[in-house]
């Protein structure tokens, strides 16, 4: 499990700074399928990820359920509704069991304004996630499906380590909530899925997936 000196946020800070932090934010405990925050509550807190997974979701007025991101360690989430003032515009659940982090967001907003490290890792945070949510729409409104499903391994794959040939990817979501990340039904992502196990660009199970052929993942590789 990671401490709050391990954050990306905090890495610039003393260690006296950094104690007096994690002295003003509680850790919570979340177990699998638990819900952590609901859309539309008062945005008043900024969690970090210390170990687990957490899905960001939306649902759509037909009650289909809509990912946004895979929240893993290290990440944190709720620094928008701080900044803005405004209520959580997602509902958070805990993928898997997880320990958090939680902060006020008046000390958010204290070391923003007197630690500029502080102050820049978050700009450069929400500038990457805007660049992310970028290639999502172009991914969702140009791609099919296997593209999608393609384009998605590539990026957890880079998340986790790197492309080489061989590389296990852990901490899998299932294809439901693949499917709902990258715009798809389940059965058609387990389709795709079995069909990249059948050209031998991928081996996976419900433990794992493990990436043979990483460059057959480009979205210039034939098809």
């Amino acid at each position: 499990m990671i401490g709050l000196k391990d954050l990306v946020w905090f890495t610039g800070l003393s260690p006296s700074e950094v104690e007096r932090i994690e002295s003003l934010a509680t850790r919570r405990l979340y177990e699998q399928g638990q819900r952590i925050i609901e859309r539309g509550d008062p945005g008043d807190t900024v969690l970090f990820v210390l170990s687990g997974q957490v899905l960001a979701v939306q649902w759509t007025e037909t009650g289909r359920e809509i990912v946004y991101s895979d929240i893993g360690p290290g990440s944190a989430f709720g620094e928008l509704s701080v900044i803005s003032g405004s209520p959580r515009s997602l509902s958070l659940y805990a993928r898997t069991n997880c320990t958090l982090l939680e902060m006020p967001g008046g000390l958010l907003l204290d070391l923003i304004d007197t630690h500029p490290q502080v102050r820049r890792a978050i700009m450069r945070g929400l500038v990457r996630r805007v660049h992310d949510l970028t290639e999502r729409v172009h991914d969702l409104t140009s791609l099919g499906v296997e593209d999608r499903l393609r384009a998605y391994l590539l990026r957890l794959a880079i998340e986790q380590g790197g492309l080489e040939p061989g590389r296990t990817l852990t901490n899998l979501p299932t294809h439901a909530e693949i499917a709902n990340i990258v715009g798809a039904n389940r059965e058609a992502v387990s389709r795709n899925f079995a069909t990249l196990n059948r050209k031998g660009i991928i081996e996976s199970s419900r433990k794992f997936l493990r990436i043979l052929q990483p460059d057959a993942l480009m979205p210039d590789a034939p098809q």
